[in-house]
């Protein structure tokens, strides 16, 4: 990828892959049809990302801003709490719909999947380390829980109920929060 582009030209580029994201889904949307939204050459756009995973690769990293950093309520509940509410703020708006679909795809073509799972999950599992040790520190966990399987679950549970047309409101996420995550993190290996 080149990053001659400059960045408020990358950044118009990528609000156009939203744009047509959240209008066609991904597998209609082409690279040139986000050069024409975004009012950029084609070849501004072939030079600066090898294929169409790479640039949704870019936007949702433009978009969701990297690694953010893990709530600290002073308690793991709290933590969780916290996580859960904001994720399904997100879940519940375009953006939610749009990552929705972007799995969906995802579940037919494997570059996208690997894509997905670089921005989604790779770049996100920080938080979710960080969450727990902490709870390990203040003896709410044993050592033995799971980060990666708190992170898992937490994706599984939030896209099932999105693909259902569920709300991801407060209720569901104490239920969530109550009667599985903080179970399943107390259970001793």
């Amino acid at each position: 990828m080149e990053t001659a582009t400059k960045p408020e030209r990358r950044e118009a580029i990528c609000g156009a892959v939203f744009e047509l994201l959240g209008e066609v889904g991904y597998d209609r949307m082409s690279m040139d049809a986000v050069a024409a939204r975004a009012r950029a050459s084609k070849a501004t756009i072939y030079r600066s990302w090898e294929n169409k995973p790479e640039l949704v690769m870019e936007a949702l990293t433009q978009r969701f801003g990297g690694t953010p950093e893990a709530p600290d309520t002073g308690s793991l509940r709290g933590d969780l709490l916290s996580l859960l509410t904001a994720a399904c703020t997100v879940a519940n708006g375009d953006d939610g719909a749009i990552v929705t679909g972007l799995l969906t795809a995802a579940s037919r073509n494997a570059e996208l999947a690997r894509t997905l799972h670089r921005v989604l999950f790779e770049m996100k599992n920080a938080v979710y380390e960080t969450m727990i040790a902490r709870a390990v520190e203040r003896g709410e966990v044993p050592p033995t829980a799971d980060p990666t399987l708190l992170h898992e679950l937490i994706h599984a549970m939030m896209l099932t109920r999105r693909l259902w047309g569920s709300e991801l409101d407060e209720e569901y996420v104490t239920r969530v929060v109550d009667r599985i995550l903080l179970p399943v993190l107390r259970q001793d290996a």
